[in-house]
């Protein structure tokens, strides 16, 4: 008796933690792993491109990147392509493969009121891009080097108008700018940068060469630059009208470089300035790191600013750059001084405010010779509530994300991503409704 009693309390105490178990998880957005370090349910608005060591991508969710541990076996979403860069705009992202002389990649999410993400669609990219940024409510995406349809001309640059507005991404229109007569140098221009101006007008960079593949009809990288000590920006309206030229001899073209893709060193100010970046990285160029300004509405570059960055970094150049707040720009820097390598890594990281001229290191990050992530393409940072979130993958550690007071540059490890070997790009969603 005393064994059939002990029985049946045995069975109701199972089927008790049966049936609360799953109210249990239920009630808990958040778990504790055996560790006792906080694992984070897979949803919420912000948006995490990763990249698993066997090289495979996907998208993950988190409510927070503040501290705990994401496993990319929660609630992911496998892609079919590797090496997306992604942008982001309120409630949607594109994620963007450059296959170099063969179609692009679109990829297409929209974050819902629930938090899920809604797939808007892949698409083909036939015309190619080097380059690509948001425009009024399309993504812009552009190629130079494109040869007419008689054979006589290889300066065209391909502009592809996408539109946003529907359930799909869908091509608009596309337009051919030729580009040798431009600036009257007789040179092809490869175009870096969408910077929208909000008053129907776009700025882009222009970055001047020789033909690199002339009368390929496969498209045109960077080739030989003749002007290495100069910079100019076109402004366009969505027809394509080029309304003026912005040019200058204090800084060198205002793109970066790896491979054949070109890097955007343009961005925009929240009070509409726009900031113009150089990191002198033509061999021939002289002229030190810097950067100018084109203030709102004007027509010219501003001719009483000037920033040498190269002297606040000690003879260290810059990768990439992206605007955080205000005019706080987030540098990616070379982890050698002198004339960067195409594929030389970037490991270094400096925060400066563009409007007082301050510049501040970055610091709390792992050292720049134990960094992995970043090397091509991927390790994009955003920022997002007085935060500046910046993906580090450690050698031979899982990613995490440290996160970065853009004031001081001290940054302090926030989520680790368990599984993943590089966080492509970071962002911010905010649903529709």
């Amino acid at each position: 008796m005393r064994n059939l009693k002990f029985r049946i309390q045995k069975s109701r105490l199972l089927w008790l933690l049966v049936i609360t178990l799953p109210f249990l998880g239920a009630c808990s957005s958040e778990d504790t792993g055996s560790s006792g370090e906080e694992v984070q349910t897979a949803t919420g608005e912000y948006f995490i491109a990763v990249k698993a060591s066997s090289g495979t991508e996907y998208v993950m969710q988190a409510e927070s990147l503040e501290s705990g541990t994401l496993n990319i076996n929660q609630n992911i979403m496998e892609l079919p392509q590797q090496e997306y860069t992604w942008i982001f705009r309120d409630d949607l992202a594109i994620g963007m493969v450059y296959q170099q002389q063969f179609a692009g990649i679109g990829y297409a999410l929209r974050i819902q009121s629930d938090l899920s993400l809604e797939k808007m669609g892949e698409f083909s990219i036939s015309t190619r891009f080097s380059n690509y940024g948001f425009f009024e409510d399309y993504l812009v995406t552009s190629v130079a080097g494109q040869v007419s349809s008689d054979g006589s001309r290889n300066d065209g640059a391909v502009f592809a108008f996408w539109d946003l507005t529907g359930s799909q991404v869908s091509l608009d229109y596309t337009k051919t700018v030729w580009t040798e007569d431009i600036t009257g140098n007789g040179q092809q221009i490869t175009f870096s940068s969408i910077i929208d101006m909000d008053n129907g007008e776009f700025l882009t960079s222009m970055v001047q060469s020789d033909f690199k593949q002339t009368g390929t009809g496969t498209g045109s990288s960077v080739g030989t630059v003749h002007y290495p000590d100069s910079v100019w920006v076109a402004a366009f309206d969505a027809d394509l009208n080029l309304l003026r030229v912005y040019r200058d001899d204090r800084i060198s073209y205002s793109a970066g470089q790896y491979r054949s893709q070109v890097f955007p060193q343009m961005g925009k100010a929240d009070d509409g300035t726009v900031y113009v970046f150089s990191s002198s990285f033509d061999e021939n160029a002289t002229l030190p790191c810097g950067a100018l300004r084109i203030l709102k509405g004007a027509e010219e570059f501003d001719p009483d600013y000037y920033y040498n960055i190269d002297d606040e970094t000690g003879g260290y150049t810059f990768r990439r750059v992206w605007h955080m707040t205000g005019d706080k720009f987030l540098l990616e820097i070379y982890n050698s001084t002198g004339k960067p390598g195409m594929t030389d890594p970037g490991h270094q990281f400096a925060v400066v405010d563009m409007g007082d001229k301050s510049f501040v290191w970055v610091t709390g990050i792992p050292a720049k010779n134990l960094i992995t992530s970043g090397t091509e393409t991927g390790g994009v940072p955003m920022y997002y509530g007085g935060t500046i979130y910046l993906p580090i993958t450690e050698f031979g550690q899982d990613a995490a994300v440290y996160l970065v007071n853009p004031t001081t540059g001290v940054a302090t490890k926030g989520v680790t991503l368990t599984g993943v070997s590089e966080i492509r790009s970071l962002g911010h969603l905010t649903p529709a409704n």
